[in-house]
């Protein structure tokens, strides 16, 4: 934006954010007190059309660890390798922009959430012991279940999907207050 040239120059004067220092220091000063108000109704409509244009960066009462999953293979005639940790790998630079690998993330995690949330409603009817829900039917066959089975078996490198007598399992690991070592599905050896 250019202002007016003073009196007796030819040149316009360019309009510098200096010069409204005062607007922009008033203004953040109003973002921050309005940001700052308690949750309650306000009166005046003007002021509650003024905080619906804010953003409310409130959205749980406390943050909670997320379920997350492990993933162990074993080829035919050898043991188990270590557990290793399933997860997205780094963001690309333009991933705030256009990210199918995130929301493909996204939509994995909220089916092991899917999967928790069952298996926390599920009532066993007879617990035959502590790897009794790992091998339960009401277990295996829900359809959350197949769901993470899959979205373990992809994260299997490649070189091992679909060869013959390699087998996997996948550990669902539910972070708790203090931590607990019960709260963890092992799947069954599936194939990969």
């Amino acid at each position: 934006m250019r202002e007016p040239a003073p009196p007796g120059t030819g040149t316009p004067r360019r309009c510098d954010l200096r010069d409204h220092r005062a607007v922009i220091i008033g203004a953040l000063v109003l973002l921050v007190v309005v940001t700052l108000m308690a949750r309650r109704s306000v009166g005046h409509p003007l002021v509650s059309r003024l905080r619906a244009l804010l953003p409310a960066w409130r959205f749980f009462d406390r943050v909670a660890p997320s379920p997350y999953l492990l993933c162990r293979w074993a080829v035919p005639g050898a043991r188990f390798g270590a557990w290793s940790p399933i997860d997205g790998g780094p963001r690309g630079a333009a991933s705030c922009v256009f990210a199918p690998r995130a929301n493909l993330l996204l939509a994995c995690h909220a089916a092991i959430e899917q999967l928790v949330a069952e298996l926390g409603e599920l009532e066993l009817v007879a617990p035959g012991g502590p790897d009794a829900i790992d091998t339960d039917p009401a277990v295996v066959h829900r359809v959350s279940y197949e769901l993470v089975s899959r979205i373990a078996r992809s994260y299997l490198p490649v070189a091992i999907r679909g060869a013959p007598g390699v087998v996997f399992q996948w550990k669902l690991i539910v972070p708790g207050d203090p931590p607990d070592p019960g709260d963890s599905l092992v799947s069954v050896e599936l194939a990969a």
